[in-house]
């Protein structure tokens, strides 16, 4: 019997989305390709690694390591920083991070976890950090105690039953944009399509609402190719009219499960 085809393969909506899974990571990585004009500089097979068309911005995709991602440029000031973000948090995310590392909006450090505290998580007072916990406890997002001249790195976890599905840390210096995206993205409430196939993932079952959906692959590819379109349109535009187009919350979902 030949192999279903992936229209055949049944989808569901998963929510919340910090246990959809990781999803389809071509979503992000042919959009910047073909989309966006980014270029492949990978060296070596298992391994991902692009770069904006100037060269500034780099995101990396290490299956070696467990297909995670890793975020990295060089801020106005001449200072490095880097986002490392783990295989099983939602690619909707790290494309809404690299749209905030493509055109920044100016936001400050002070309203990073807004989105959190506005969407019901809660604040944890008992130290000297800044830390909000998600309404379900599952999901911790803390600004780490560094100098105090110095801005702080952010570090985020999602443990289900002392298991660690995934990680996101934020080095010191990482724009409060890129920060906010991942905060924001944490905050909605829709949930995401993933194939119905691995879901829930292990032992999330308690904590996941899945609810059936009409919506299939090939959608998903056609979402897709509808991303990688505009953004040419966007390029074609001119760089102006890049950075003037008002910009989604959160990213068009993408559907292959892992």
């Amino acid at each position: 019997m030949s192999p279903r085809p992936p229209s055949a393969v049944p989808y569901v909506l998963a929510a919340p989305g910090h246990l959809a899974g990781g999803g389809d990571w071509e979503h992000l990585t042919e959009l910047l390709l073909r989309g966006h004009g980014w270029h492949n500089v990978s060296a070596i097979d298992q391994h991902t690694a692009l770069a904006s068309p100037d060269g500034c911005l780099h995101v990396v995709h290490d299956r070696r390591a467990g297909w995670t991602w890793n975020l990295r440029a060089t801020d106005p000031d001449g200072r490095q920083w880097e986002a490392l973000l783990g295989a099983h948090l939602p690619v909707e995310y790290v494309t809404a991070m690299v749209d905030a590392m493509r055109h920044p909006p100016t936001i400050s450090s002070s309203r990073v976890l807004d989105s959190l505290l506005e969407a019901g998580w809660i604040p944890d007072g008992t130290g000297p950090v800044s830390t909000v916990e998600s309404p379900d406890g599952l999901v911790r997002v803390t600004e780490e105690s560094v100098r105090p001249d110095v801005p702080r790195p952010w570090h985020a976890e999602c443990a289900v039953n002392g298991y660690r599905w995934w990680t996101a840390a934020f080095s010191t210096y990482t724009p409060p944009a890129v920060v906010t995206a991942f905060t924001r993205s944490l905050a909605r409430e829709d949930p995401l399509p993933r194939m119905a196939i691995g879901m829930p993932m292990y032992g999330c079952g308690p904590h996941t609402r899945l609810a059936r959906t009409s919506h299939g692959w090939d959608d998903e590819q056609a979402l897709l190719e509808a991303r990688i379109a505009d953004a040419r349109t966007m390029r074609a535009s001119g760089p102006k009219a890049a950075a003037a187009s008002p910009k989604p919350d959160a990213p068009t979902p993408a559907g292959r499960h892992r």
